[in-house]
């Protein structure tokens, strides 16, 4: 059996390299951290929680561990605090202690009924550890259609735009009390609107694959929304050390001129995610069913992705247009903020602190990487400067 370490401090391109270790026949061992360094920078938490869902469907007689030493299920208490621990603690194949005990999925996950009954009663500052809220919902639990997030347990009910306002002041609230004073009523409105679209398009395209099977305990997939603080410090090298990537360097370097004079900015990260069959994957088994993913180019994959984002584009029969591209991209335009978006292949970036561009034209992360190892899901990753204008 191979073995894999997750550190606290992981970049978002070490966590890419990562990939090429799961292209084994053998069953792949995974030892997670209880914690991320900083709370783990921009794009860190999603990254990871994508990468294990990947490793998860590799092969059913992975194993996940943790890092200490204690005996039985007591050894996951502290990383199921996390949203990356608890995420993986539930689509683990297999979870063990450091003593190479099986373990009872239920009798670990047990220990994180306080934390998804916070999420149920939108207690936000109880659902994870440090400055941010997660909101998960997996296929097949009692509790997989939030309160918040649903006026009834069926994927069809999902709450309106003003519940959704509601629900974003308390997550802004939860990472940073002085944004929620300090933010203009149409920036949080626009936040909400923004979490809302990106939500309702996981719960339209995730809760099943791209055969239209749905997803259920033994078949798990999580839907979710994490909201983080984040605070970026020129002076800090650790701050600086973050910035690995050119597109998050650039947009920290614009945010500077624009924002405080104190030259310490606070941002807003907000996480939408699944572990759905990803954009491309979806949208290829509508418009072509016979094509496999697999077999098909990675300019091809890029144009689907495009493609599903287009309004009036659905692969739901009922309703939904496509990603709800216009309210998506009109919102980032406002808020100023940086999109991640790692589906399939893909990592695509766009910076919309510029006011020019209001429509959907990303860059690839990597420019001399455009290919990269192809993760389950789909994450839209939002990076929003909070710190007032001078």
């Amino acid at each position: 059996t191979k073995m894999i370490l997750l550190k606290s401090n992981l970049t978002l391109i070490e966590i890419e390299d990562l990939y090429l270790k799961l292209q084994s026949e053998k069953p792949i061992d995974i030892r997670l951290p209880e914690h991320l360094k900083q709370g783990g920078s921009f794009g860190i938490t999603s990254a990871i929680i994508q990468f294990i869902a990947t490793w998860s469907r590799s092969n059913r007689e992975n194993k996940l561990l943790p890092y200490n030493q204690i005996i039985g299920a007591l050894s996951y208490a502290k990383l199921l605090h996390q949203p990356h621990g608890l995420t993986a603690c539930y689509l683990a194949p297999n979870l063990v202690d450091s003593k190479g005990n099986n373990l009872r999925k239920s009798e670990v996950l047990a220990q994180a009924i306080p934390y998804i009954e916070a999420m149920q009663t939108s207690k936000w500052r109880e659902t994870m550890n440090g400055r941010g809220a997660i909101l998960a919902c997996f296929a097949g639990a009692r509790n997989e259609f939030l309160l918040p997030l649903y006026e009834r347990p069926t994927s069809e009910g999902l709450r309106g735009i003003k519940d959704f306002e509601l629900l974003t002041q308390q997550l802004i609230n939860c990472c940073d009390p002085s944004a929620l004073r300090r933010l203009p009523e149409a920036h949080i409105q626009t936040i909400s609107l923004l979490i809302r679209e990106l939500f309702e398009n996981t719960n339209d395209h995730a809760t099943s694959d791209e055969c239209g099977k749905e997803y259920y305990w033994e078949y798990p997939n999580v839907r979710g929304i994490i909201a983080k603080y984040i605070t970026f410090n020129p002076n800090d090298t650790d701050s600086i050390k973050t910035l690995s990537d050119v597109p998050h360097r650039l947009f920290h370097q614009k945010a500077l001129l624009d924002y405080t004079a104190t030259k310490i900015i606070d941002f807003l990260e907000v996480t939408v995610i699944d572990s759905g069959p990803g954009i491309a994957k979806r949208w290829l088994s509508h418009v072509s069913p016979e094509d496999k993913i697999e077999n098909i180019s990675i300019d091809s994959e890029e144009k689907l992705v495009r493609e599903a984002f287009e309004l009036g584009k659905t692969t739901k029969n009922i309703r939904g247009t496509g990603i709800g591209l216009d309210t998506v991209i009109k919102s980032l335009g406002k808020l100023k903020a940086l999109l991640r978006l790692r589906t399939g292949r893909l990592c695509l970036y766009q910076n919309f602190s510029s006011n020019s561009k209001q429509v959907f034209a990303p860059s690839h992360w990597l420019r001399n990487r455009k290919e990269l190892p192809r993760t389950v899901g789909t994450s839209f990753s939002i990076l929003i400067p909070l710190s007032s204008k001078k």
